[in-house]
């Protein structure tokens, strides 16, 4: 443990032992950067204590600083692990799941945000299900580590889908992964997906607002098999390759689909990905936002006109058969 030396230092930069490996191995692209405060205590009331408010931040420009840390978990371990992962197939070297889940999630846990100039409350989350159902919520993420409860405070929502399905030999139905194993999927194909509307309040909206990502909470037992740790894999989308030409749907094949992906596991749309139709008989409270939603406002509003336009046989036959109404 090392503090800043406020009069000749500035700025300390450290790279963990995962960016050591990226770098060593010319990997180490950074593409973004976030600034954090969990270092500084603004409101001194938390510890039963009181100061005046010009008092503040003097306090907190002469408190010392401590130097970046970039350990947080056995090193040893974590390279044994690993090994094992890679001796086995399971993981890639230089793999993005081999970053410690201490490292990348309780070093830096919460970087600083935006909030609209215009309003006077803290940004907030908006969370409505359009089509499914909120079963339970806690306010963090809880993990079993080597040394107890690690927390992250990110907002746990759960809910519950059941898929109903039949083994079958009927080719038409939706085959799985393994080729021996085909299933019939019985439950309609509108009760088998969730529709979250997301938005942040009190925040500036943009085009782009959000970023995904998906992670698979991982088991591991000690060598004794008493202790298990749970850590963080994050999976990937596949990023597939556009067609530019015509035969290229021939000559290009897409990135092979493994337990490392997303869509390994399910289909994850957002936005403009999703059916408008769906959208637009769902999300009835589709206020404008700004410049950037003006699309989609005028999309469902073409979408509604041609179906209030469309013209029906009345003398046409019906196809479905109602069956005795008596």
């Amino acid at each position: 443990m090392e503090f800043f030396n406020k009069k000749e230092e500035v700025i300390d930069l450290q790279l963990t032992q995962f960016g050591r490996h990226l770098l060593s191995k010319g990997k180490f692209k950074p593409v973004y950067y976030s600034f954090h405060d969990d270092n500084i205590l603004y409101n001194i009331e938390l510890q039963n204590l009181r100061e005046e408010q010009n008092n503040s931040q003097s306090r907190i420009e002469e408190t010392p600083t401590m130097k970046a840390q970039i350990s947080f978990s056995s090193l040893e371990k974590e390279f044994l692990k690993n090994y094992n992962k890679v001796l086995s197939g399971q993981e890639k070297t230089g793999g993005k799941s081999q970053q410690p889940t201490a490292i990348k999630n309780y070093a830096l846990p919460q970087p600083i945000g935006t909030s609209d100039i215009n309003k006077e409350n803290a940004p907030a989350m908006s969370v409505h299900f359009l089509k499914g159902k909120l079963e339970s919520m806690t306010s963090s993420l809880t993990l079993t580590a080597d040394a107890g409860k690690n927390t992250l405070k990110i907002p746990q929502l759960e809910s519950e889908l059941e898929i109903e399905y039949i083994p079958t030999d009927v080719t038409d139905f939706y085959e799985t992964e393994d080729p021996g194993a085909i299933v019939g999927v019985v439950t309609r194909e509108e009760d088998t997906y969730f529709i979250i509307k997301l938005n942040e309040e009190n925040a500036p909206f943009q085009k782009k607002n959000f970023d995904i990502e998906v992670f698979d909470i991982v088991q591991d037992k000690d060598d004794a098999g008493n202790n298990t740790t749970e850590t963080l894999r994050p999976l990937e989308f596949i990023k597939n390759q556009p067609f530019d030409k015509e035969f290229d749907f021939i000559n290009i094949s897409q990135p092979p689909l493994t337990q490392g992906n997303v869509a390994y596991y399910f289909d994850l749309l957002a936005d403009d990905e999703i059916n408008e139709k769906i959208i637009c008989d769902l999300d009835v409270d589709m206020t404008k936002k700004g410049v950037f939603i003006d699309k989609k406002l005028k999309n469902c509003k073409i979408l509604e006109e041609e179906e209030r336009k469309k013209v029906f046989d009345i003398y046409e036959p019906e196809t479905d058969d109602p069956g005795e109404v008596c």
